[in-house]
Order: structure tokens, then sequence, then C-alpha cells
């Protein structure tokens, strides 16, 4: 997940899989790892969780000793990361389904266009 590679946003821009590289929830903000994991509201309660569970905030910074120190802080970091990902991952299978979807409409009204 914190490798960067994922469903993220700005990820899939990189290679014109996504038409934008921001988070849908939060104004200017490149949707990326950092971002969902530890800043995007869209997850806040999913951290919340997480973090009452390891009874500390999370930061970049130390995430890897968190997650280091106990195999409950191991098992939660990955609950969360789970749910986040199952979450992108959701999204962009429905962005992909809704432009599939718009580009058969089109094509459609295409050959309607030249039959006429």
């Amino acid at each position: 997940m914190l490798s960067g590679h994922g469903c993220y946003r700005a990820y899939l821009y990189k290679f014109k899989h996504e038409e934008s590289p921001k988070c849908p929830s939060c104004v200017g903000v490149d949707e990326n790892a950092e971002h969902v994991f530890f800043k995007c509201p869209r997850y806040n309660e999913a951290r919340k969780e997480l973090e009452m569970t390891i009874k500390q905030s999370i930061t970049p910074e130390s995430l890897t000793e968190v997650m280091m120190s106990s195999k409950e802080a191991w098992r939660a970091v990955d609950i969360f990361a789970s749910k986040v990902l199952k979450d992108l991952r959701i999204k962009e299978q429905e962005r992909k389904q809704n432009a599939d979807r718009r580009k058969k409409n089109e094509d459609g009204r295409k050959k309607n266009e030249d039959r006429i």
C-alpha cells in the first residue's frame, strides 16, 4: 500500500487510467498513498479505529515502528490497509464501468448518426 502502487488516482493518472490525480474529497490534493492512509477524511473512521487499537496516532514517520511493536498492531494496520485498498479498488472499478458505459453509448449514437 505505501509503495504508492495501487488504485490511487495519482498512480493511475500516470498511466492514463484516470482523468485526474486529485482526491475526490479534498480540494487540490493528489490522491496518493500518504494522503489516503494518513489524511483523507474518507477514511477518518477506519483510521480512528486503528489508532484506538494501537493506542496512538499514526504518522508516516511512526508507522513502521508501530507495525513492528506487536502482533496486534501489525494486524490492526493490516486490517486498516485492507479496508482502504478494497474501497479504492471498488471505486476504481465503478469509475471504469461508468466510463465503459459512456463510451458504449457514444459509439451507439455515432452508429445511429452514420445511418441517418
